[in-house]
């Protein structure tokens, strides 16, 4: 497909009753479109184009890219429809976070989508369009406005930028260096995936190797290698970064355990809390934990805490007993899930609002908004809204899934569970469910990004050796 070719069109509209059009503006023939093959990026997040409620279409090869009231405002656009003006749109000064409305419905060209031209008036910034006149007029689909962005509309008239990438497809950047959103979501995914290691700028802070009975130690490191500073001698696991401090466990079966912190440079070491903990979070000046109880040498999780990162305030979000089964975690927002005797919960973040979510959950990660879950005795990948009234199954395994990874559209699974030998596969596939592909074989049960690095932990008697590989 030729790249200059390439458009995007923002789908407009509020009420679909308000975007039909006015008696006196008659009808157009329809006309035959389809779906793109091709994944579609915008701001840096990645579109699920197969369960879009109105989906991306591609007419006269020309992308037509779909957008509620939801992607209107991730655009930085406003829309007023006037029955008799038409359809109106102009600029603002800020892109809202993006939010996909998705389906369980797979848009499928094996029924090629059918649009009509749009009858009715078009003002962008108030300079009026004439849609039926242009080369790549704009569309109407299920009731929705869609707007192709050729060249003179993605740059000249809407300023955008655009790009176009075998692998990645078709990128969007309507509001560049406004939003880390991104970059906060992968260290969200690094924390859910046990916190062996955590990334700021040039420096990856890891345990290169955690130990369940002999010392570790703690490093910071060069992303491309060339240096390493040794930090301190912590068996450090569970880490989280905070400005310019490190936050971290060790491992409680090992004395003195607790909670500590150390600035980045080594400097000012200090121990919070004094017992067992796991799964740290550390969110505006809060860590939340799973605080662990001893009895004979053996340790069990008894709730969720939180306490200022000072070490101040220790409280108690959600208690429960000996019998309970935490399964970890995941602060999204303003709301904690945690998995719990293979069920799904949250709660907001001062542990009101608690309720069950879904039976028969092993674990759960929140990535762009919607919740990606594995059930079916953790072979089955899904994800769900959170309300759950949308639900998506996305990938059946012949085995038990153990983590969940993201990255620039691509889900990043360790299938398969292993004993004193054996080992499990390391896959990927599209946040649609399509494309599975194995990517190497490991004695994985954690996953981490550091930029296109896929680090991988090699469980092997008790401890966790930090390995890695290169993706695209």
């Amino acid at each position: 497909m030729n790249q200059l070719r390439l458009c995007l069109c923002v789908l407009l509209g509020s009420l679909l009753l308000a975007l039909q059009p006015a008696p006196s503006h008659a009808a157009a023939d329809p006309v035959s479109a389809r779906f793109p093959d091709f994944p579609v990026t915008v701001n840096g997040t990645a579109l699920d184009v197969r369960h879009m409620e109105y989906p991306l279409l591609v007419y006269k090869d020309i992308t037509y890219f779909p957008m509620t009231w939801n992607h209107t405002a991730a655009l930085g656009l406003t829309v007023r429809w006037d029955a008799e003006a038409g359809l109106s749109l102009n600029h603002t000064s800020a892109c809202q976070p993006l939010q996909q409305n998705l389906t369980s419905a797979v848009n499928s060209n094996d029924s090629p989508p059918m649009a009509e031209l749009v009858p009715f008036p078009v003002t962008i910034d108030g300079q009026e369009i004439h849609p039926s006149a242009e080369p790549y007029p704009l569309l109407l689909y299920r009731s929705i406005t869609y707007f192709p962005m050729t060249w003179r509309y993605t740059h000249d008239v809407f300023g955008w930028a655009t790009g176009w990438d075998p692998e990645k497809g078709l990128e969007l950047e309507a509001c560049e260096g406004r939003t880390n959103a991104q970059a906060k979501q992968a260290d969200a995914l690094n924390a859910a995936n046990n916190g062996q290691l955590v990334v700021q700028g040039d420096w990856i802070y890891m345990n290169p190797e955690i130990k369940t009975y002999e010392p570790g130690h703690l490093v910071k490191r060069k992303r491309d290698g060339s240096e390493e500073v040794k930090l301190s001698d912590d068996n450090a696991a569970y880490l989280n970064l905070e400005g310019d401090w490190l936050y971290y466990t060790i491992p409680s079966r090992q004395e003195p355990g607790g909670i500590y912190k150390i600035r980045t440079d080594g400097t000012g070491r200090k121990q919070l809390f004094t017992g067992y903990a796991e799964k740290l979070w550390v969110k505006d000046g809060w860590i939340y934990y799973l605080h662990d109880t001893n009895s004979g040498g053996t340790f069990w999780t008894d709730g969720i805490h939180r306490m200022k990162t000072d070490g101040t305030e220790d409280q108690e979000l959600l208690a429960k007993d000996q019998t309970s089964s935490f399964a970890g975690f995941f602060l999204e927002g303003d709301t904690i899930y945690y998995v719990r005797q293979n069920a799904l919960f949250r709660m907001n973040l001062d542990g009101t609002d608690n309720r069950k979510l879904r039976e028969e959950v092993t674990h759960a990660v929140v990535i762009d908004g919607w919740i990606y879950y594995v059930s079916g005795q953790g072979k089955q990948l899904s994800k769900r809204n959170g309300d759950g009234t949308v639900d998506i199954p996305l990938y059946t395994s012949e085995s038990r899934i153990m983590t969940l990874q993201y990255r620039q559209g691509w889900l990043y699974i360790a299938d398969g569970s292993f004993g004193i030998m054996g080992s499990n596969a390391i896959r990927k596939l599209r946040l649609d469910g399509t494309e599975v592909t194995d990517l190497t074989t490991a004695r994985a049960t954690s996953l981490y990004f550091a930029g296109s690095r896929l680090y991988y932990n090699h469980a092997w008697e008790g401890n966790s050796r930090l390995e890695h590989l290169d993706v695209k």
